[in-house]
């Protein structure tokens, strides 16, 4: 029975063949005896077993080494990708932008960076030193250029937020081994500078910067001998975008100081402390960092503007720069975050180095004396406390070293250019480049700028002569589209306004007794309020018989004066 079953197969494929049956069931069963008497019978059922696959994990990967990557950057790109595509879709915040980008506008048409306050009429002639005009001048550019616009610039914010957040995961991942806390130092950094990173402005590269000269120190890059170029480099360009390149001195400075306290604690000796090679490198880098800054138009005035800056008079009214407090949803995260350090350090093995403590009390410190200092504080906390959870975790799981690395390979490069590109795709500038959707002016746009007002003001034929009153917040936004006879009593550029000027400014907004002799002084015939910061100064206009309402919506009211003053 099994020689037929053959036999029909055999015939069954065969039919292309010119021989008949009877000829292909001779040699089939000759070919059967002879098979049998040559060798041991066979399952002739079986089938051939199908040649095996190339084995893909011989195959060799020709992706050069230098652009090679591990398991944990896609692990990081996801991660940083979320924050990408929720602050480029962010609807820009009014207050400070536009302000910088009107600086940034004034630089590109006349060319020169000015020494004097160019904008507010009441501050002409006061001396000031721009030391963020490179990054007004690119959010200027970045605003006017076709394909960018307001999607470019919320891109570019988010950009910079990302790089923040990536330098101080790499510097947690490179000093713990561990992709989960460096991701948990990102996720811990963004929460308590969350409230300074919702606003666009030049102090974003600063914080940027920081972070990647926060991350050099704490991972020993400045022992490689291209830091000696990429720092000072990195300073060069902070210092002509922000003034908080300062912030980074002190930064390297601590460390500088740290090693020297570190070596005598372990050394116990002075002279081997003041003498350490690593320390004395380091403090030659800061010279030269120091020295580099200076390469701005302000030269050695800019240290003194930094610290003038710092200590006006007009900063104490800005509620951005009052001490924090468990009232503020900052102050909460803050002293959330130091609840975690101090466990992270109750449990960790490792001992606090004076490079950690130092920069953690200065930092923290400033912090406490104004909000605005958590964006120096976030970053080096997220460090101190991932490096040291990471240390405690490894301790109370009885694992003797930190769990090597992924192997790096061109596979998972390819998969984080993908998810870049993906994560591109998501925000309003990947629609609007690779779509053409260029998104509603209201969707871009915070839902407090005074949109409705620059209508009204657009309108006109010819505003009141004179300086107009209005928020501080609103003027940068107003003078940039409204009608260019518009002049702002002041702008939110408050070091250099007359010390005088910005205490009546402030004074007006609440709608004091003398209100009206307040305009008066300053020749005031246009009125632009904010119906909920300044509803007296509102009612009191509504009374007066020297004003008149020309519009009002539910955000802002306008006023004009019935016989204008020259």
């Amino acid at each position: 029975m099994r020689i037929q079953r053959d036999v029909d197969f055999w015939f069954s494929t065969t039919l292309y063949m010119e021989c008949s049956e009877k000829q292909v069931r001779a040699l089939l069963t000759q070919g059967i005896s002879m098979s049998v008497m040559l060798e041991p019978p066979t399952n002739t059922d079986a089938q051939e077993s199908p040649e095996p696959l190339p084995d893909a994990s011989v195959l060799e990967d020709k992706t050069p080494e230098w652009c090679r990557v591990s398991s944990a950057v896609p692990t990081f790109l996801l991660v940083l990708g979320m924050v990408l595509i929720v602050f480029a879709n962010r609807p820009l915040w009014h207050s400070d932008l536009w302000d910088h980008i009107n600086y940034g506008e004034h630089i590109l048409q006349h060319h020169v960076v000015s020494r004097t306050e160019p904008l507010v009429s009441l501050a002409e002639g006061m001396p000031t030193v721009n030391s963020a005009w490179l990054a007004q001048v690119s959010m200027a550019f970045c605003a006017r250029t076709d394909g960018l616009g307001l999607p470019g610039l919320q891109f570019l914010h988010a950009t910079l937020i990302v790089i923040s957040l990536a330098a101080v995961g790499y510097a947690v991942t490179k000093r713990s081994s561990s992709a989960a806390f460096g991701v948990l130092s990102c996720a811990i950094f963004l929460a308590v500078n969350w409230q300074q990173f919702l606003i666009v402005r030049p102090q974003t590269v600063g914080v940027t910067f920081f972070s990647v000269v926060l991350a050099a120190l704490a991972t020993g890059a400045t022992r490689n001998r291209l830091s000696w170029i990429a720092l000072p480099l990195i300073f060069a360009v902070w210092a002509n975008c922000h003034g908080s390149f300062a912030m980074g001195l002190l930064l390297m400075g601590l460390f500088v100081v740290g090693r020297v306290i570190d070596v005598l604690f372990r050394t116990r000796s002075l002279t081997k402390a003041v003498r350490n090679r690593k320390t004395i490198r380091l403090l030659l880098m800061t010279q030269l960092c120091a020295a580099a800054a200076l390469l701005n138009p302000g030269g050695l005035a800019i240290y003194h503007e930094v610290i003038r800056v710092g200590s006006h008079p007009n900063i104490t009214t800005m509620y951005e720069w009052d001490p924090l407090t468990l009232r503020m949803k900052q102050g909460q995260m803050t002293a959330a975050a130091a609840v975690l350090l101090l466990l992270a350090l109750r449990a960790s093995p490792r001992r606090l180095r004076a490079t950690e403590m130092l920069p953690l009390l200065v930092t923290g410190g400033m912090a406490l004396w104004s909000g605005r200092m958590l964006n120096w504080f976030a970053p080096v906390c997220a460090v101190v406390i991932c490096v040291h959870a990471a240390a405690a975790w490894r301790s109370m799981q009885n694992i003797r070293r930190p769990a090597l690395l992924c192997r790096r390979t061109g596979l998972w490069t390819v998969v984080s250019l993908g998810l870049c590109w993906i994560f591109f795709g998501f925000t309003s500038l990947g629609l609007q480049t690779l779509h053409g959707r260029t998104p509603e002016l209201r969707r871009v746009l915070s839902r407090d700028t005074p949109i409705e007002p620059l209508e009204y003001l657009s309108s006109l034929d010819e505003v009141p002569p004179g300086v107009a009153f209005m928020p501080a917040e609103w003027a940068g936004f107003l003078t940039r589209f409204g009608p260019n006879e518009l002049k702002p009593m002041v702008n939110l550029h408050v070091h250099v306004i007359p010390e005088q000027v910005w205490s009546d400014y402030v004074r007006l907004i609440d709608g004091p007794a003398d209100w009206d002799g307040l305009l008066d002084r300053y020749g005031i015939n246009f009125v632009i309020a904010d119906k909920l910061r300044n509803a007296r100064l509102v009612e009191n206009l509504r009374e007066s018989e020297d004003y008149e309402t020309q519009y009002e919506d539910a955000q802002a009211a306008v006023f004009a004066r019935i016989k204008t003053i020259h």
